[in-house]
């Protein structure tokens, strides 16, 4: 476990074991959420938002048709 602070406006730092280990780089996406008296960060997987991403762009496009 490591300890940090949360700085004036809300932000804290990941220790650097952690970012090594996650490989989270400047501009890496996470969740964060809360359970009871813990705050959950996750990573994000990029590639299924692009993958979603471009599903959305595709549905809009009309290039993805109903088929049931």
């Amino acid at each position: 476990m490591e300890i940090t602070k949360i700085s004036s406006k809300g932000q804290i730092v990941i220790p650097n074991r952690i970012r090594n280990e996650l490989n989270l780089q400047e501009g890496s996406i996470i969740a964060v959420d809360k359970m009871k008296d813990m705050i959950i960060i996750k990573k994000i997987d990029e590639g299924l938002i692009k993958q979603f991403e471009e599903g959305l762009k595709d549905l809009k496009s009309g290039k993805v048709r109903r088929v049931a």
